[in-house]
């Protein structure tokens, strides 16, 4: 595939994502959303099955609920080291005292790498020779993951989204992710450094109660900040009820 051709299908595809913002801007009635551990779509939102190929993530994905602040599965806070619990601290008393500290999105730069991931925007999935391709709603931001596997090459620079490397293990995709500048936030009160390494592992699954969810397990390591590596779950409901509104295939 040329480069110019994985523009335009990447463009195209980003064109369809947007139109699905009419859509998404309405209510989604969220506060319907199912109980049963992670918060579920209703089934409303899957009247056309995703692709069953589990190494297929083709389609418009969402998070029932927003899940910007990162928190261990267990409600317990990061494990900070003494500089991440003050940065943390600075952080949260400036937005309790209504003084909030601008970052990257403030001045309309990419979220980064976890944040763009759990900002709570629809993400759609193309497949490419090559390439996996994250069109993210939130500020038109494009994510490719790299499929052969191979980290960063030699003076790649360190950017807001970094460089992203990818590769099947069973059924799960493993993206790692680098080169990311100090730029960005983890969320809207923990910041990184940048020699942070964020790892996603995605799955497809369903739950007991037949819904499709992709499953993305989030593991954030950077020694300047945490104590270890953490890990925060993110669920995604397939959202082919805008799809199939929006457009189709053929």
């Amino acid at each position: 595939m040329t480069l110019n051709l994985l523009r335009m299908l990447v463009l195209a595809g980003g064109a369809m994502l947007l139109a699905g913002s009419a859509v998404l801007a309405q209510p989604t009635n969220l506060d319907a959303v199912r109980k049963d551990g992670q918060g579920v779509p209703e089934t409303k939102w899957e009247p056309t099955k995703p692709p069953a190929d589990p190494h297929d993530l083709t389609g418009l994905w969402e998070m029932p609920r927003a899940g910007v602040t990162l928190k261990l599965d267990d409600g317990s806070q990061p494990p900070f080291n003494a500089f991440g619990a003050a940065d943390y601290k600075r952080f949260d008393d400036a937005q309790k005292a209504g003084q909030v500290i601008a970052d990257a999105p403030t001045h309309c730069f990419p979220h980064g790498v976890p944040r763009l991931t759990t900002a709570p925007y629809p993400i759609r999935f193309v497949h490419t020779p090559g390439f996996i391709v994250m069109l993210h709603e939130v500020a038109h931001n494009v994510r490719y993951i790299h499929m052969d596997g191979k980290p960063a090459p030699a003076g790649t620079p360190k950017t807001f989204l970094g460089y992203s490397s990818g590769h099947w293990e069973g059924d799960t995709l493993v993206v790692q992710t680098t080169n990311l500048n100090a730029d960005t936030m983890l969320d809207t009160r923990i910041a990184h450094s940048a020699n942070l390494t964020v790892v996603e592992r995605w799955t497809k699954l369903k739950n007991k109660l037949g819904d499709t969810i992709l499953r993305d397990v989030i593991t954030i390591t950077d020694p300047e900040r945490f104590t270890r590596p953490w890990s925060v779950t993110r669920d995604f409901g397939y959202r082919s009820d805008v799809q199939n509104t929006l457009w189709s295939d053929g």
